[in-house]
């Protein structure tokens, strides 16, 4: 019975982590520095009126990453990473 439900467990696991791991959207260095480089600019521009940026310019982000990477980048996608590069600062 113990070897029926590990393995069951394990089986589980790896089949939910299979379905979480294309979900995921992946940032390299280059798709980074760009999203700096582009949110240094709008804020240069007046587009972060206070402590967070204007919805426009995380759309604008994710449509020159999706364009110049050839993925699929949402604004929602933006707005994590930038959330993950102010922790890791």
């Amino acid at each position: 019975m113990y070897k029926f439900v590990t393995f069951f467990f394990v089986e589980m696991s790896t089949t939910q982590n299979e379905k979480c791991k294309g979900k995921h959207f992946t940032w390299s260095k280059p798709m980074s520095h760009m999203l700096l480089e582009i949110l240094a600019e709008e804020a240069l521009k007046g587009n972060k009126p206070s402590s967070t940026f204007r919805a426009k310019s995380f759309v604008k982000v994710a449509t020159e990453i999706s364009q110049k990477f050839n993925v699929q980048c949402e604004p929602k996608h933006v707005d994590n990473h930038l959330k993950t590069v102010k922790k890791e600062w």
